[in-house]
């Protein structure tokens, strides 16, 4: 065993890499797809053009651009007119894995690259074990053509090429396995290569079996689409027809494209993926960096323009400027949202009704879609509906609303509203999902309104007595004898669409004491207080069905008549029916129908 004592021998050595390794780490944990092998084999061209194009040092005026991608002898080829490589250049750009300085010399590299010069080149070792590269520069008149061939066991060679190329540029030959020669394939190659580079500046075409070649690129940005295009974009794209669209332009940090607004409802639970691009070339048809959560009603086709991307290229990088392009892309989201509200309202209508679940949830844990929810979001109110930001201002014709009452049930809602429009309160339909915590959420907030629990003694309590005492006290000797147990309250509540109200004892009512329940004279002697023995039964007499309990129903009919206004008192009050109750209810109203229809024998009571 050799060792070496201290300060002995010291030098210094260079790691040693193996590329089959680097291979294996490209495929399993760096790249998606060996497909990306392509992509890399375009951005290369590209930018290589791009390079031409732009370098005062090339011997001519550069030709526009062109890459063309074929099929020969069963190998990929992928060739260019940009500036080409010489023999040192392919030893430094071709041959070595990370950063030098004769690279960055050689790159210069400009805020329109796509990549770097041949970084991408180990990507086709994912679906060949021989790569080979054959260039001529541009920046030397008659430059020579040279051959660069690279294996996947770490290997390369440089020649002069057997046969020179006619004009500068690059020439890329990849030779897929026998177990990838699916990929020799030109309708495969053009279908990938259009997924790609479908809004690449430069045109690439891809040249099949007959020799005829089909471009794949240069197609019109979707921020550039007429209406009726970009409708079609979105449904081959993501499979619906858009509700309406959004044109999404971040000038400082180049991020572009447009916004599809599904039609139908989303979960909220997860944005669906955005097609992403960076200069035209695709990163990710499933990106969601590019979007708050929040507009998960949203799926884009954009450009992120100069926000950088991962090693991979196929995401974005997490950084201050990506998150920064969210928001606005966010705000500009919101804001043709908002002018849905105010000046599309048939749109804002269709927008709301698909997607309200998903906002009300959104906006419990974003303050911004709390702050959309508010101003925009119509909730059902005994004043009609309104939004929460139009409850609370108040208008010409309603004041402001400073407490708020959410009812649970849609039933007992619309029974209870116009017994709230009468005493001047302020309901709010909380029957969907997430309104009781949204308006829990206005309660805690900084906003001048308090939200309360409806207390239905409030409206039994302002209730007039029955002005007819005799039907009073008839009413309720009646409920006595058909409810064992519940306690009768006759009341005038001035509207006729609650006929009773079935409420839970309460020990500090008492009748004889209760100004609007007028018993004290009914009951004549007695002086001591009642003592309640169970619920309450509210009958009000400016309904008719509770007028009609006199003495010309029969006993039976009557006595169904109380059993069913008991059943409807369970559900003004927003109490679940329990299945003895709609037993109970079931077989009230079948005597009822019975009764009214004549086909039964009825008996006056006595």
């Amino acid at each position: 065993m050799n060792q070496v004592g201290p300060g002995e021998g010291a030098r210094t050595e260079l790691f040693q890499v193996d590329l089959r390794g680097v291979v294996e780490i490209l495929s399993q944990h760096l790249y998606s797809s060996p497909r990306v092998f392509l992509r890399e084999l375009l951005q290369n061209a590209r930018d290589a053009i791009v390079a031409r194009a732009g370098d005062g040092a090339a011997a001519d005026s550069p030709p526009r651009g062109l890459i063309r991608v074929t099929v020969e002898d069963e190998a990929i080829v992928v060739e260019d007119n940009g500036i080409g490589l010489d023999a040192g250049e392919m030893r430094a750009l071709l041959a070595t894995i990370g950063a030098s300085s004769k690279r960055a010399d050689l790159e210069r590299v400009q805020e329109d690259f796509l990549g770097r010069f041949g970084i991408g080149l180990l990507s086709c070792f994912l679906i060949a074990d021989t790569v080979e590269v054959v260039s001529r520069s541009a920046r030397t008149e008659d430059a020579p053509t040279v051959r660069w061939v690279g294996s996947s066991d770490g290997t390369y060679e440089i020649t002069t090429a057997p046969e020179p190329l006619s004009r500068p540029g690059s020439r890329v030959i990849v030779r897929p396995r026998p177990e990838e020669r699916a990929w020799a394939n030109s309708r495969r190659l053009t279908r990938v290569a259009r997924e790609f580079a479908r809004y690449l500046d430069t045109p690439i075409d891809v040249v099949d079996t007959a020799g005829v070649p089909a471009r794949v690129s240069t197609a019109t940005p979707p921020e550039a689409l007429d209406a009726e295009t970009r409708a079609q974009l979105c449904a081959e794209t993501f499979g619906f027809d858009p509700l309406t669209t959004v044109r999404i332009d971040v000038p400082l940090l180049g991020v572009r494209g447009v916004a599809f607004v599904t039609p139908e409802e989303t979960s909220s639970a997860r944005r669906g993926g955005d097609v992403v691009h960076s200069r035209g070339m695709l990163v990710a048809d499933d990106n969601t960096q590019l979007a708050p959560d929040w507009a998960y009603f949203a799926r884009l086709i954009v450009d992120a323009g100069t926000l950088p991307l991962t090693a991979s290229r196929e995401s974005l990088q997490e950084t201050s400027l990506t998150r920064e392009a969210a928001a606005a892309v966010g705000e500009q989201i919101q804001r043709h949202v908002e002018e849905l509200a105010r000046s599309h309202a048939d749109t804002f209508r269709l927008f709301v009704g698909a997607h309200a679940v998903g906002l009300r949830a959104m906006a419990l844990t974003d303050p911004s879609m709390f702050a959309f929810m508010y101003d925009h979001l119509r909730f059902g109110t005994s004043r009609g509906e309104r939004t929460l930001r139009q409850l609370v201002a108040g208008t010409d014709a309603e004041p402001p609303a400073r407490v708020v009452h959410p009812v649970l049930s849609p039933g007992q809602f619309r029974a209870l509203a116009p017994l709230a429009r009468h005493h001047d309160l302020v309901l709010i339909d909380a029957s969907h999902v997430h309104e009781p915590q949204l308006l829990a959420r206005l309660d805690q907030s900084d906003v001048d309104v308090a939200v309360r629990h409806l207390d239905l003694e409030t409206f039994v309590d302002a209730a007039a007595p029955a002005s007819d005492r005799r039907l009073a006290a008839s009413i309720e000797g009646l409920v006595a004898g058909v409810l064992p147990g519940h306690r009768a309250q006759v009341v005038d509540l001035g509207v006729e669409s609650v006929a009773a109200l079935e409420l839970g004892a309460d020990d500090e009512w008492h009748p004889e004491a209760a100004g609007s329940s007028g018993w004290g004279s009914v009951l004549g002697g007695i002086a001591a207080p009642w003592e309640p023995a169970g619920p309450r039964l509210v009958l009000n007499v400016a309904s008719p069905a509770v007028r009609a309990l006199d003495g010309a129903l029969s006993d039976d009919v009557a006595a169904h008549a109380v059993r069913a206004l008991y059943v409807l008192g369970r559900l003004h009050t927003g109490q679940t029916l329990t299945d003895d109750d709609h037993l109970l209810l079931g077989d009230s109203l079948s005597t009822l129908v019975t009764a009214a229809t004549g086909t039964g024998a009825s008996k006056g009571r006595s």
